[in-house]
Formats: C-alpha cells, structure tokens, sequence
C-alpha cells in the first residue's frame, strides 16, 4: 500500500509542472494565435467575392 502511495506521488509530481506549463502555454499562445486568426477572417469576410472572370457574384 505504502509503493502504491509513493507511486502517485511520484506520478503526481511529473504531471503537476507539465499541466502548469500546459495550461500557461494555452493562455499565452492560444490567445496569442486566436487573436490572429480572428484578424485573417475578419479580412476575408470584407472582400468581396468574385468569380473567374473577376466579376462580383450574385448570393442566390
């Protein structure tokens, strides 16, 4: 009983920094790349469509 207790202490210890570095990455990079997607769809969203003949196309 004492091993299996050491053993989820010793697992507890390895994963405790890895999903505080996780979560620090998240909050850091993933707000980082969702601010820039967000900015490359809102420039999508103004052009305007057109098709091969660079003419605008109709939304029916």
């Amino acid at each position: 009983m004492n091993f299996l207790c050491d053993a989820l202490a010793g697992v507890g210890a390895v994963l405790l920094p890895v999903a505080a570095v996780l979560l620090f990455e998240e909050l850091t990079l993933g707000g980082l790349v969702r601010l820039l997607l967000a900015r490359q769809a809102e420039a999508r969203k103004q052009e305007e469509p057109r098709n091969r003949k660079g003419d605008k196309t109709c939304w029916h």
